[in-house]
């Protein structure tokens, strides 16, 4: 990604000024300022790439850059399939057999192919462009290449949207809720996932990432759908990551913003978990175990499908054993 910008700027939550600096470092090693929020306790890059600059990134090189990949490989389709089918479980008990459904930052449209085969109707919002086009050529899903920003939908047509690790990457998270709120009908269903503060998944020195502008902590993401006019309805944890999922239905905003403030909380989590701490949690043991089971499994679980070669194969004969 491009330098960040000079500038100091406010929390993009609750808009406080007074910050404390918790990382200079991104996981790779290059500098990284993470700060956070002493109002209430949101931790995000400070100073961040201006939006030209992110909207570049994504477009042209997030893919290349996380990756090293233009389009998906077979590995990624079938974990992204995976994930795909658990998201729709936690869904399903909320939108009717006909909804709408918006996936904001579709990736590879494996969730958006899901929901198509399952008789919805939906539409992928995906940034980067080689990705954007896969999706469309390989499933011949509606998947439109674009940002919030660049993206237009009419208000009040969607019974759902979704943004999966999406959030984390914007440059300003309240707009993004306040325009998918725009995007939903009355009483419209959104689902976000997010890493967590407060998980230990990633070793401390790889705790902050230079694609993530924020780290959210369950309060804050509670009180940022509040604020920005949802009822939050479910919030779980799951996987192995420890990531925030959260389930929110449209509703009035509130006359006048409340943040809780959670930054003693925030700051004693980052504190707690030392590298020491860390090692004698096992999650290194248990990170090596599934970097070097995980691929013998996925492996596996391919060949019982049938070692199909094509990504759609791949999908079709995934889910229809989940039917």
């Amino acid at each position: 990604m491009a330098e960040l910008t000079t500038e100091d700027r406010v929390c993009p939550l609750c808009c406080g000024a007074n910050h404390d600096v918790v990382g200079t470092r991104d996981r790779h090693g290059a500098p990284l300022r993470t700060v956070l929020c002493t109002n209430c306790g949101h931790v995000f890059t400070n100073p961040a790439p201006s939006p030209e600059t992110l909207a570049a990134y994504y477009r042209d090189a997030y893919r290349q850059d996380y990756k090293r990949i233009v389009v998906p490989k077979r590995k990624h389709i079938y974990r992204a399939g995976i994930s795909a089918l658990n998201r729709l479980t936690r869904l399903m008990p909320h939108i009717s057999d006909s909804a709408r459904i918006v996936d904001v930052g579709a990736g590879g449209g494996e969730f958006v192919y899901l929901l198509t085969k399952r008789g919805f109707n939906a539409t992928g919002i995906e940034p980067h462009t080689g990705y954007a086009t896969y999706a469309r050529d390989t499933y011949g899903i509606d998947t439109k290449a674009g940002t919030f920003e660049t993206v237009k939908f009419s208000e009040e047509q969607a019974d759902a949207v979704t943004l999966h690790h999406v959030l984390e990457h914007t440059a300003d998270p309240m707009s993004a809720l306040q325009q998918i709120w725009g995007w939903l009908k009355r009483d419209g269903i959104a689902t976000i996932e997010v890493p967590n503060i407060e998980s230990w998944a990633h070793a401390p020195c790889h705790r902050f990432h230079r694609a993530h502008l924020h780290t959210f902590n369950r309060t804050g993401l509670e009180d940022a759908l509040t604020n920005a006019g949802f009822s939050v309805m479910q919030v779980a944890l799951p996987g192995d990551r420890g990531h925030l999922s959260v389930i929110a239905r449209k509703t009035t905003p509130p006359t006048t913003e409340t943040w809780r403030n959670v930054a003693a909380k925030s700051r004693t989590t980052l504190t707690a978990h030392t590298k020491l701490a860390h090692i004698l949690s096992g999650q290194p043991a248990r990170r090596i175990h599934t970097t070097i089971t995980r691929p013998i499994r996925e492996a596996s679980a391919i060949r019982a499908l049938g070692n199909p070669e094509s990504g759609q194969a791949l999908l079709d004969a995934l889910f229809e054993t989940d039917a």
